[in-house]
This record gives C-alpha cells, sequence and structure tokens, in this order.
C-alpha cells in the first residue's frame, strides 16, 4: 500500500512539473514587456469568407466560402463541397486568438519562424470587408522534464506588423492544408435504423435482396441471422474515404451497387467499379459525381456482402 501511494506521489509531481514546464514557455517573460495578448476576436458567425495561401503549395489562394449553412472549398474555377467539420474546428481558433509570449520585434527574424512572405497567409472577410490577415508559421512543442508531450504552440505574425508572437495549438497543421483537405469526404450518412430494404445487384446474377418484415430481416423467404444483419446495418452508418479520383467517367454501368431504402423510399445508392486488383473507384448519392478511391480502406468489403455471410450457418 505504502509502495502505491509513493507511486501516485510521483506521477503527481511529474504531471505537475509537466505543467510548470508548459507554463513558464509560454508566459516567459523575455519581450514581455506591454505584450499584446489579444491577436484576434471575431465573431464567427458573421465570416463569410476565408482565403489561404498554403505554404505547402504557394501558388495559388484557395477559398472557404459560406453558402447558407454549408462551406465551399474554391481554386481557381473549381468549386466542392467543403467538409463542414474541418472548417469548423478552424473557425474555432478565430474566435479569441490570445498571443502567450512575444519571441521577436524584427523583420530579420521572420524566416527563422517561417512567418515571411512564403508562410500560410490567411485573410479573413465579412460582408466583402477584410476583417483579419495574419500569417501562420511554423509549429512547437514543448517537452515536460519527463521529456513527455507537454503541449503544442504555432508562431503568427499579424500582417501588417512585425512582431512574432507565440499562441497555443496546432494553427500550423490547420491552415496549411491542399486543396483536397479541405474538401468533404464523407461517403455515407445513414441512420441504421430507417432501413428497411437493400438490393445488391452483382455481376451475373449473383446480386440479391433483404427487407425487414415486422422488425424480422429475411431474404426472400429465409430468415437472416440476426447478429449477422446486425453487423451489416452497423457498416452503413457514416462512412469516409480519403482519397479522391477526379476525373474519372465511368465508361460502363457499375459493376457492383447497393440500392438502400426506407419507409419513404430510396435513402443511397452506392455504385463501385473495380480499377485493378486492389481498388475501386466509389461513388454514392450523398455527393453525385464525387468518386473516392479504395486504397487503404476496408469500405468495399465492408459494404458489398455476399449472400453467404448473412444467412444462418449451416449445422452439420
Amino acid at each position: 500500500m505504502k509502495k502505491l501511494s509513493n507511486k501516485i506521489l510521483v506521477i503527481g509531481l511529474v504531471v505537475l512539473i509537466g505543467a510548470f514546464a508548459a507554463s513558464r514557455f509560454f508566459r516567459a517573460p523575455g519581450l514581455e514587456s506591454n505584450l499584446r495578448t489579444e491577436l484576434l476576436k471575431l465573431d464567427t458567425a458573421g465570416i463569410g469568407e476565408i482565403r489561404i495561401l498554403p505554404s505547402r503549395e504557394h501558388t495559388e489562394e484557395l477559398k472557404l466560402k459560406r453558402e447558407g449553412n454549408s462551406w465551399k472549398v474554391v481554386k481557381g474555377d473549381r468549386t466542392e463541397p467543403g467538409s463542414q467539420a474541418t472548417i469548423r474546428g478552424v473557425l474555432g481558433s478565430l474566435v479569441d486568438l490570445q498571443a502567450q509570449r512575444l519571441v521577436s520585434r524584427k523583420k530579420e527574424k521572420w524566416e527563422e519562424y517561417n512567418v515571411g512572405e512564403k508562410s500560410t497567409h490567411v485573410t479573413v472577410f465579412q460582408d466583402g470587408e477584410k476583417i483579419a490577415d495574419f500569417h501562420v508559421g511554423k509549429l512547437g512543442f514543448v517537452q515536460s522534464s519527463g521529456g513527455q508531450f507537454g503541449g503544442a504552440y504555432t508562431y503568427v505574425r499579424l500582417s501588417d506588423e512585425d512582431e512574432v508572437y507565440v499562441v497555443e495549438g496546432f494553427l500550423e497543421s490547420s491552415f496549411n492544408m491542399s486543396f483536397n483537405d479541405w474538401r468533404d469526404k464523407t461517403f455515407l450518412k445513414l441512420d441504421r435504423n430507417e432501413i428497411t430494404k437493400i438490393s445488391y445487384r452483382y455481376p451475373a446474377d449473383s446480386g440479391f435482396v433483404v427487407d425487414k418484415r415486422d422488425s424480422v430481416w429475411y431474404m426472400a423467404d429465409q430468415k437472416i441471422d440476426r447478429f449477422k444483419m446486425e453487423g451489416v446495418l452497423d457498416q452503413l452508418g457514416t462512412k469516409f474515404f480519403t482519397e479522391f479520383v477526379d476525373g474519372f467517367t465511368p465508361g460502363s454501368p457499375a459493376q457492383v451497387s447497393i440500392q438502400v431504402e426506407g419507409k419513404s423510399g430510396p435513402l443511397t445508392t452506392i455504385e463501385a467499379w473495380r480499377k485493378d486488383d486492389t481498388e475501386w473507384v466509389c461513388t454514392s448519392s450523398l455527393q453525385r459525381g464525387i468518386y473516392f478511391s479504395s486504397k487503404g480502406s476496408t469500405i468495399v468489403s465492408d459494404l458489398f456482402v455476399s449472400r453467404k455471410k448473412l444467412l444462418p450457418e449451416v449445422k452439420k
């Protein structure tokens, strides 16, 4: 019991030291005379557009544009649905951006902190008027005395000032992203409780239909194993892909497809074309005309199940 108490005390001491180290870093006295703490304070509900020139692709500005309750990502003549979760995260960082430490007042130091002209440049607009303009620099990490992670920070410079500040958080990785990183990668978004019928369309008449009758699932007149069907319905929830296949034009009908229906009618259609032995190109009616690659994903095998997988095992 005594050894356990000592161990708890040691762990508590390490945590306190880590917190102290992080606090000392973010609030170190160096250059903090007349420290400007509030860099940005924005009402994100009024933001209509965010323009970003990321340092990773410092050739063409991309724009995040609000359209009603959703956001679009625009680059050149391309406009695609934006990832609402990703953009909400960025908006959250703009609500109240606080400086934790001033590290330099000299323009000569900009490149050292990656806040110069080639850094990620962000401008924010409300009703067409610019309300924020800043550069996002490199990311850093704080370590506690035990070598553990003690926090993250980013160097930031307001575009019309020379001063470089440290702010808490992962701003560099939040803003320094490519066009596709901002796009909506949602493939499926269904409520499994609404599903009453699933039609699997496979080659050579190997497809089948399952439907729900008085809370029991059937394939034709044969009852489906309840636990197996639960697994199938679980897979029809929210799904995301990570890689787009832009420019894909189907040269033929989908080799495999799934039609999901509810009491009120069709809920979604899923289609897939085999690209090679390891990759499928997939789309769904959630984002019509948007195609994804199955590389590195099990979504195709999870969704396109066989007849055998659903039926009860035959006892020998």
